[in-house]
C-alpha cells in the first residue's frame, strides 16, 4: 500500500514535469493499457491461462459503447457500464465452451477467438462503421462539465487505474490469490486440497474482459471516433508483451510492462520521424526480440527478478568508521534497513 501511495504521487506529479500535450496523451494510454495488463496479468500469471485474444473484448468495450452512444443516443456513463457486461458475458460463453482447454490449445482458440472478433468489427459496417471508421463519440461528463482530452482525461483515467491496481493487489494477497496460484502450479493438486478450479478460471476470465472492456470504453471516449486496426492481432501481443516483461505473477508487474511498452512506442514513433526506413513493422519485430529475450534471460519477468535484488541493496550492512575512547579508528557494522 505504501508503494500504491507513492505511485499515486508520481501519477499526480507527472504533469509538471511533462509539460507537452504528447506525454499526456501517451501516458494517458499508458493507464488505459495499464488496466487492461492487470487483468491480463491476473489471467496468465496466476491462473495460468494464456490467452491471445485479449484485444478483443478490448475492441469489443470500445464499440459496445460507441455504437450506443452515437446510434441510439444513450447516455455515455450507461455506454461504460455495457462495454464491461458485454465483454463479460462474451467471456462467459466462450469460457463455457472452451473450459477443457488447456496450453496451446486454449492460447490457439483465444487467437481464433481475437481473430473472428476483428473480421466482424472490420466487415459489419452497418453498425460499426467497419474500416470507415464511426465517428461522433461523445466525451464523458460529470454534473454537466465534460471530460476533456488532455490533462483532465489524464487524470480520470489513472485514477481509474490506481483503483484496478489497488483491486489486483488486494485479490493476489488474500484466499482467491491463493487458489489461483495453487491452480498455476498445479490444478491436479489444486483441486485434490478442495479447490473450484473451474469456477475460479471462469471467474478470473470474465474479470479480465471486464478491465479489458472498461479499457476499451476509455479508449473510446477519449478519441472521437474508432477504427478496427487498434484491435487487431498486433494490440493482443502488446498486451502479453507487457504482462511477460514486466512480470506475470506481480501486479506491478502489469503496471511497469504497461510503461516500458509506452516507452518503446515512443522511441520507435521518434525514429520514425528520424529514420525514414521504420516503420510500424519495426515495433512488431522489435517486441518480438524483447519477448524471446525476457523468456530466456528473465522467465520471471523484470520486477519478480529484480524486487529480491533491489530488497538486498537496501539491507546491505554499511561499515562506517568511529572513534573509540582512546581516539582510534574502529569499523562498526551497522544495518541500512
Amino acid at each position: 500500500m505504501r508503494a500504491l501511495a507513492v505511485f499515486a504521487l508520481v501519477v499526480l506529479l507527472y504533469p509538471w514535469v511533462a509539460h507537452t500535450s504528447y506525454l499526456i496523451t501517451v501516458a494517458t494510454f499508458t493507464g488505459i493499457y495499464t488496466i487492461v495488463a492487470v487483468g491480463l496479468g491476473l489471467l496468465m500469471g496466476y491462473a495460468g491461462q494464456v490467452s491471445l485474444g485479449q484485444a478483443a473484448f478490448y475492441g469489443v468495450g470500445a464499440y459496445t459503447t460507441a455504437v450506443l452512444t452515437t446510434r441510439y443516443g444513450l447516455n455515455p456513463w450507461l455506454g461504460v457500464v455495457a462495454a464491461m457486461a458485454v465483454p463479460a458475458l462474451i467471456a462467459y460463453v466462450f469460457g463455457r465452451t472452451l473450459s477443457r482447454l488447456k496450453g496451446y490449445y486454449l492460447a490457439m482458440a483465444t487467437l481464433a477467438f481475437g481473430i473472428a472478433i476483428y473480421v466482424v468489427i472490420n466487415e459489419w459496417a452497418d453498425v460499426t462503421g467497419g474500416a470507415s471508421g464511426l465517428y461522433g463519440i461523445p466525451k464523458l461528463s460529470i454534473a454537466g462539465w465534460a471530460i476533456s482530452s488532455g490533462l483532465p482525461y489524464y487524470y480520470f483515467v489513472w485514477a481509474i487505474a490506481l483503483l484496478v491496481i489497488f483491486m489486483g493487489l488486494n485479490i493476489v494477497r488474500f484466499r482467491v490469490g491463493r487458489a489461483l496460484r495453487s491452480i498455476h502450479s498445479s490444478e491436479v493438486a489444486a483441486a485434490a486440497m478442495g479447490v473450484d478450479t473451474g469456477a475460479y478460471k471462469m471467474q478470473v476470465f470474465i474479470l479480465s474482459a471486464v478491465l479489458a472492456g472498461l479499457a476499451g470504453a476509455l479508449y473510446a471516449h477519449m478519441s472521437y471516433s474508432l477504427v478496427p486496426e487498434p484491435f487487431g492481432l498486433q494490440t493482443s501481443i502488446l498486451f502479453v508483451t507487457m504482462v511477460v516483461l514486466g512480470g506475470m505473477r506481480s501486479i506491478w508487474g502489469a503496471v511497469v510492462g504497461a510503461m516500458i511498452v509506452s516507452a518503446i512506442r515512443v522511441g520507435v514513433n521518434w525514429l520514425g520521424h528520424t529514420l525514414p526506413g521504420v516503420t510500424s513493422e519495426v515495433e512488431l519485430v522489435l517486441f518480438g526480440l524483447i519477448l524471446i529475450g525476457i523468456v530466456i534471460f528473465l522467465p520471471n519477468g523484470l520486477v519478480p527478478t529484480l524486487a529480491p535484488l533491489l530488497r538486498r541493496i537496501g539491507r546491505r550492512p554499511v561499515k562506517s568508521a568511529v572513534e573509540d575512547g582512546k581516539g582510534e579508528a574502529v569499523c562498526k557494522v551497522t544495518s541500512s534497513a
